[in-house]
């Protein structure tokens, strides 16, 4: 699962905020996760995937930090 969750941090890390938003929510279902799809624009949104839990203000803030729990080496970086 570690080796999953590298692989999806870097392809997150390439991608536009809109394309992450896409990416994470198809992961989740495939991977059998939590990710509030439906979630209000500014609430706390929590993500659980491959064994990696992280938290954020919105979605966007969410995949950030699970991207950064996944692999440190790709915090902030986008395409």
């Amino acid at each position: 699962m570690a080796n999953d969750a590298k692989t999806l941090a870097e392809a997150l890390a390439r991608r536009t905020a809109a394309e992450r938003r896409e990416t994470m929510a198809n992961a989740v279902i495939e991977g059998n996760g939590s990710y509030p799809i439906l979630a209000p624009l500014r609430s706390l949104v929590e993500i659980q995937l491959h064994g990696i839990t992280a938290t954020g203000w919105g979605e966007d803030q969410a995949i950030e930090n699970w991207i950064r729990a996944a692999d440190p080496q790709l915090a902030g970086v986008e395409a």
